[in-house]
């Protein structure tokens, strides 16, 4: 076998190099392809790497720092370094390719950082994003810059707000700083924003931005002048301080005044800022002549116009001969249409007293004038008065006279109110003999208050008045109380008196109105005099109409006379009702105890009230009646008289009532002893006295009635009452009482038998043992041989009467005693009690016709047996 093996033949393989590169080497070769390319794309993102040298590195975080250009981000700081020198702060910052083209040579940068000042806040996005760095490009080209030094602050450019932007040259920069105003006629138009010094060091440049609405107000004659700060000015007077308005102290202003016949400017054009209005020149010099004891400052007291500073004086000299005391003034060029004749200076003055301060800065600054503007020629030369000459002058304005006893205090400057209003004051208190007058000044918004019948009273002291109807005090407010007042009530024609009387008091006024007005009289009847006194009021709805004015005693009670107001007649009517409102009123009843307090001032001074109320009693004769208060008023409806025969429990107080309702009440039982009737005085609620108070009303007793079906009226054993049943027709005031209930409108038969029997009136008329009817009278016949009953049936029941029924007796027990014993026969239970009338008709003989009204039937004592029996059939028609 080893022979075998051995002899096989042997093979070599063959190897073979390939040309081909292998797929292995694709993924290295793809990440170096990505490697470069973010390289590549972090080196173009980088953009220029700048430096930007700094003062200081407040605020700068390497980072987090940004480059921002109008708001948009174009950079950022990478670092921040120390420079070399050791003197500044340099950051070393990308600035993205986008925006390398704004890197120049000019290119300036800034820190941003949140800022207050008077012109307001900026940079309030620093404070959210935190503080950045802006960049502002060049307009101009130039070569590429990577080093720059950042400005301290904005560049001006950049800080000019829209609008007209004007540079103003001053000497020295005064009270101005960034945010003052520019102003014109007081009115803010326009702003500071910035301020250098010149190329030359010599003036101060201030550039400030005009309102687009106001930019056509700067001309090319337009004068700015300073008004910033404290001025000062010593003399022989002392020192006179000027204090401008508190935000001209605190961040300065500027005036501009713009005649007429400028032309407009452009956008940065120069002027000369003035240090004051006097040497901008631009004051209209005038002259003032100035009362007596003025208290103007020589040198720059304000003329004001309606509260807007126009002008100042400037010195003050005497006139020719130093009669008068000149004032020199310098008025702003627009208010020279104000300068006119018909224009007048009003000296304002400082005035304490007890009701108050006026114009207290005058104390520590001096009276000032006020220019109130009228229609004329121009003028260059006033005469100056006090305010309350002025207001006299004025023709819209009304002086009166009040004339009095006593001037109880009063003086020039008080106040004339009406209804706590102030439209006047007291221009002047003299005695023209044993009079008082007192001029008052009515100002011209109120003259129509002012009418012929006018009533003034003094209300501005405590006052004390014994009258009939107590002691009356009056404290008026304490502003009042302390400086005095008068007040009026404005009534009559639209014209005014030269002439007025003043009373001492309102209520001495009120009392006078009667004289001026006039008033009618009427008389109430009360039985006893109410708690009220002369001088007490007479309300409607709670409003004073009139008062009482006398009363007398007469036989049957008292007489009022009330006085009411001519304005307040029309309120009497038909229908009106006078009341007692006086004291407390005390309601009791089931429900609880109502208390009614009058108010304080009628307790103790007693009142009489009125209103319209329907179907009340209100007159007795030609007198009102006067009702003890209105509960009493509102229940007494209508009085009507009740006729009444024989006995009855009827007593004042008994209830009238209709269905168990109370509508009335007894008021008097007066007996009769002629007729021996009872004459019975009812009152009607007033809401039921026209319904019952008709022609065929019916009253009757309502009887208690005790039966075995049970019992009827029971509250009527101890409370008798009176019912009624409302008629028709016309209006009647007198009746009968009746002791039944009215049968008017039952069908009514009469019986007639031979002796009464048991049949009394109410006695029930039996069918089948069903009442349908009752006796309601009985009585002898003409010649006393018969007893006649007249009985009423029911409607309804009516058919059943014919023309030959038989009506019996059915009333007690009937008992026969023979020889197969005794035997007892009775009616029904109520019957035996009450007795009873039964009735039927005939059978086996033709239906007789439904009897008619009136007709006569014979009562048999006792029945017969076949009559028990009968069962006629009688159809229902």
């Amino acid at each position: 076998m080893a022979n075998s093996t051995s002899n096989q033949p042997s093979y070599s393989p063959k190897v073979r190099r390939s040309n081909k590169v292998s797929p292995l080497w694709l993924l290295p070769t793809l990440a170096l392809i990505l490697a470069g390319w973010l390289v590549f794309k972090a080196i173009e993102d980088a953009g220029e790497r700048i430096q930007i040298h700094f003062s200081d590195a407040q605020g700068l975080v390497a980072g987090r720092t940004t480059i921002r250009y109008n708001g948009l981000e174009v950079g950022i700081v990478r670092d921040v370094k120390l420079s070399d020198d050791l003197s500044s702060i340099y950051v070393e910052a990308d600035i993205y390719p986008e925006a390398t083209r704004l890197l120049s040579q000019r290119t300036l940068f800034w820190m941003v950082k949140p800022t207050a000042n008077l012109s307001g806040i900026s940079g309030l996005d620093a404070l959210v994003s935190g503080n950045y760095i802006a960049i502002q490009p060049s307009d101009i080209p130039s070569e590429p810059e990577t080093k720059f030094s950042a400005l301290e602050r904005p560049p001006a450019d950049i800080r000019a707000p829209e609008g007209l932007n004007i540079t103003l040259r001053a000497d020295d920069l005064g009270g101005i700083s960034i945010g003052s105003q520019i102003v014109y006629k007081k009115i803010p138009i326009g702003e500071v924003y910035s301020y250098q010094l010149d190329e030359e060091e010599k003036y101060v440049l201030i550039h400030a931005s005009i309102h687009d609405e106001y930019k056509n107000i700067i001309t090319d004659k337009s004068r700015f002048w300073n008004v910033s700060g404290i001025g000062a000015t010593f003399g022989m007077q002392g020192v006179d301080l000027k204090v401008d308005s508190l935000s001209s102290l605190i961040g300065g202003s500027i005036a501009v005044d713009s005649p007429d016949g400028g032309e407009p400017v452009t956008d940065h054009s120069r002027f000369r800022l003035y240090r004051d209005l006097k040497t901008a020149g631009r004051g209209i010099p005038i002259k003032i002549t100035l009362p007596d004891d003025n208290d103007i400052s020589p040198s720059g007291a304000p003329i004001m116009y309606r509260g807007i500073e126009i002008g100042q004086i400037s010195d003050l000299q005497f006139s020719n001969g130093r009669k008068d005391i000149v004032a020199l003034a310098a008025i702003e060029p627009a208010f020279s249409d104000m300068l006119t004749t018909g224009s007048h200076f009003i000296l304002e003055e400082a005035k304490v007293s007890l009701s108050g301060v006026k114009n207290i800065s005058n104390l520590l600054t001096g009276n000032y004038l006020t220019l109130v503007s009228g229609k004329g020629e121009k003028s260059r030369f006033f005469t100056a008065i006090k305010k309350d000459e002025f207001n006299q002058k004025q023709p819209d304005s009304i002086t009166i006279t009040l004339v009095a006893d006593n001037a109880f205090g009063l003086e020039a400057g008080v106040n004339v109110l009406f209804k706590g209003i102030s439209v006047g004051e007291v221009t002047k208190v003299y005695l023209v003999e044993n009079k008082v007058h007192i001029n008052l000044l009515i100002s011209k918004n109120y003259t129509s208050l002012i009418k012929t019948e006018n009533r003034f009273f003094v209300t501005g002291s405590a006052t004390a008045e014994l009258t009939d109807s107590g002691l009356n005090i009056s404290v008026p407010p304490a502003k009042q109380l302390l400086t005095g007042s008068i007040s009026f009530t404005s009534e009559g024609k639209n014209y005014p008196r030269k002439e007025y009387v003043l009373y001492p008091s309102k209520s001495l006024a009120d009392i006078a109105q009667y004289n001026v007005s006039g008033s009618k009289t009427i008389t109430l009847f009360a039985e006893q005099l109410p708690p009220v006194s002369k001088g007490s009021p007479l309300l409607y709805k709670n409003l004073k109409v009139g008062r009482i004015a006398d009363f007398s005693l007469i036989e049957s009670g008292v007489l009022v006379k009330v006085n009411i107001e001519k304005q307040y007649q029309h309120l009497l009517n038909e229908n009106t009702v006078f009341w007692n409102y006086s004291g407390v009123e005390v309601d009791a009843g089931l429900q609880g105890l109502n208390i009614k307090a009058a108010p304080l001032k009628t307790l103790i001074q007693g009142s009489i009230a009125f209103d319209s109320l329907p179907s009340v009693e209100n007159k007795r004769g030609d007198h009102w009646l006067l009702y003890q208060d209105f509960r009493t008023a509102r229940e007494y409806g209508r009085t009507i008289t009740l006729q009444a025969k024989g006995e009855n429990q009827v007593s004042k107080g008994t209830s009238v009532k209709y269905n168990g309702i109370k509508v009335g009440e007894v008021i008097s039982v007066t007996p009769n002893f002629k007729q021996e009737t009872m004459t019975i005085k009812l009152r009607l609620l007033p809401e039921y006295a026209d319904i019952i108070t008709k022609e065929s009303s019916y009253f009757w007793i309502a009887q208690p009635k005790l039966e075995l079906s049970g019992v009827k009226n029971l509250r009527n054993f101890w409370a008798p009452a009176i019912s009624v049943k409302p008629g028709t027709g016309q209006s009647r005031f007198e009746f009968d009482l009746h002791k039944q209930p009215s049968e008017t409108d039952g069908i009514l038969f009469t019986l007639q038998s031979e002796t009464l029997g048991a049949v009394t009136i109410g006695t029930p008329i039996l069918f089948r043992e069903i009442e349908v009817g009752r006796v309601i009278e009985v009585g002898l016949g003409e010649l006393a041989d018969r007893v006649v009953s007249t009985i009423s049936i029911e409607p309804k029941y009516a058919y059943l009467v014919r023309a030959n029924s038989v009506f019996w007796n059915t009333s007690g027990v009937d008992v026969s005693i023979g020889l197969g014993g005794a035997n007892i026969k009775s009616g029904t239970i109520d019957s035996i009690i009450k007795g009873g009338i039964t009735f039927s008709t005939p059978e086996n003989v033709p239906l007789q016709p439904i009897a008619v009204q009136g007709q006569s039937f014979f009562l048999y004592s006792t029945p017969e047996e076949t009559w028990k029996k009968w069962r006629t059939p009688i159809p229902k028609p």
